[in-house]
């Protein structure tokens, strides 16, 4: 975290396209109001985000599971938020009491990435967002 001024980080979090397999070995797709959702959810938060769901080409997990290589079709939410510890345990808190139940998961994974350099162009000015 940053010393006396609060950077900004940006969150990865990836979620499932596919929930997990039923009893059948059926995997059903996850709505996409769920996405739409955590986005709105996000943004609402901290301001914005990216919301990326590839239909084709999608991009793939895989992870040690109990001795098995689980593997999953991705979709990712992008957000830049403060590098603070109360940002941090607002998205910890969130991925286990909402995102886990949301896409049936017995996980989320947010990958935290900083600092980061904002560069804001608009026909007006280009400036430096710290």
């Amino acid at each position: 975290m940053s010393n006396g001024t609060t950077g900004s980080i940006t969150v990865l979090l990836r979620l499932p396209v596919l929930y997990n397999p039923d009893a059948a070995g059926y995997r059903a797709s996850v709505e996409d109001e769920k996405f739409l959702d955590t986005a709105d959810e996000l943004a609402r938060r901290f301001g914005g985000g990216t919301l990326f769901v590839f239909r084709h080409d999608t991009p793939r997990g895989f992870w040690w599971d109990q001795g098995v290589v689980d593997r999953d079709v991705l979709a990712l939410i992008e957000v830049d938020v403060p590098d603070t510890r109360e940002s941090r345990e607002w998205l910890r808190a969130y991925a286990r009491d909402a995102l886990r139940q949301r896409f049936r998961q017995k996980a989320i994974y947010l990958k935290f990435v900083g600092p980061i350099e904002h560069l804001v162009v608009n026909n007006e000015e280009v400036s430096d967002e710290d």
